[in-house]
């Protein structure tokens, strides 16, 4: 029998490794379950990369094209939606007995305020994969959107039932109770998903946007209750504001300097200014929670 060169066989073992590691040979699947690991360690970036490499091996792949889909939306960016819709569209082409194209647009939808089109989108999620727990904490936002509270915790805490893993899923239960201007209740809540079990970095973000906005709703009723007593005692509210300013500065020091700049913007700064200048201006936003994305597609 006739032996290969020594250094034929070790030249041989150099490309295969150099294959294996530039990730060649790894199928759609392969890339589209790196992508969502990805996106739980909140790499958004490198997700899309990882999805990008799934839809190069299978064009037609509808988790890999919802998946880059959310990974645009989970940016927070407004000029990214409109692609993230187009994507959610084209997965639902590429395979309508598949509920991710239908949860994203629902989602974005539910986003827009048009809460009678996401029910369409959300329903078809749900009758697609009425265990998946994002389907039924996405059926939760809707309920609680339209002011359905009871329906809402329900979905909810069916959702953490289905996935007692994703600790972040308490955050809507913590929503539920903002809602009810029960902020014990909220924090409790959120104290309870960072005792369980997350995801990835995008659940403790969950649960750190949702302690913000405990802290900011509360200045903002504080803040109107002083007002309708005429009274010009402001630290409850600016104690309340030191709390949410707080969760910002500890996301940032957690790697979430994006996230704490989107909330610094769009919601504590205009509330800190009408709260230093005595005014409760209809125009200006509100403090509500938010439909975030959730940490996995």
């Amino acid at each position: 029998m006739r032996r290969r060169p020594f250094g034929a066989s070790v030249g041989s073992l150099v490309v295969v490794l150099a294959l294996v590691s530039s990730g060649c040979g790894r199928s759609a699947v392969g890339w589209t379950e790196e992508g969502d690991r990805l996106l739980r360690s909140n790499d958004l970036e490198g997700a899309e990369r990882a999805y990008n490499r799934a839809i190069d091996e299978d064009p037609h792949y509808a988790p890999a094209v919802y998946g880059k889909a959310w990974a645009l939306y989970a940016s927070g960016l407004d000029e990214l939606k409109g692609t993230a819709h187009q994507l959610f569209s084209r997965a639902i082409d590429y395979d309508p007995s598949f509920y991710g194209g239908y949860r994203g647009r629902g989602v974005l939808l539910l986003e827009e305020g048009n809460l009678p089109a996401a029910e369409v989108f959300l329903r078809q999620a749900w009758e697609r994969a009425p265990e998946e727990a994002p389907v039924i904490e996405s059926m939760g936002q809707l309920y609680l959107r339209a002011g359905h509270l009871g329906p809402a915790r329900k979905a909810f805490e069916e959702a953490v039932r289905q996935a007692p893993e994703r600790g972040e899923l308490r955050r809507f239960l913590a929503d539920v109770a903002i809602a009810e201007r029960d902020f014990d209740l909220a924090l409790r809540e959120l104290e309870k998903g960072r005792s369980a079990p997350l995801s990835g970095k995008r659940g403790l973000l969950l649960l750190e946007e949702g302690e913000f906005f405990v802290h900011a709703t509360a200045a903002q009723l504080l803040f109107r209750a002083a007002k309708s007593t005429s009274s010009v005692e402001k630290t409850p509210a600016e104690a309340a504001l030191a709390e949410a300013e707080g969760v910002l500065l500890r996301m940032e020091r957690g790697g979430f300097v994006g996230e704490a700049a989107l909330l610094r913007r769009n919601h504590l700064n205009p509330l800190r200014k009408r709260v230093a200048a005595g005014s409760d201006s209809p125009k200006a936003p509100a403090v509500n929670p938010a439909v975030v994305a959730p940490d996995t597609p």
